[in-house]
């Protein structure tokens, strides 16, 4: 296992580590599992503020009226 920094470990839920298990693939380690979920939170929280910055405009006109 090929690692960028130290290693730790942290306590989690029996739930918690079965629903990482569920998630996870064949050959995933719980860190990948773990980078993969954050990796997705961060595009989630990017979308939303994407979202949220549209949702915000005063008025939209649409292609044909320009």
């Amino acid at each position: 296992m090929a690692t960028n920094g130290t290693i730790t470990t942290i306590q989690v839920e029996l739930a918690v580590r079965k629903r990482l298990q569920a998630i996870g693939k064949k050959g995933e380690t719980y860190n990948d599992i773990i980078k993969k979920l954050i990796r997705k939170a961060a595009y989630v929280d990017f979308m939303e503020e994407q979202y949220s910055i549209l949702d915000g405009e005063k008025a939209w006109v649409s292609l044909d009226e320009l």
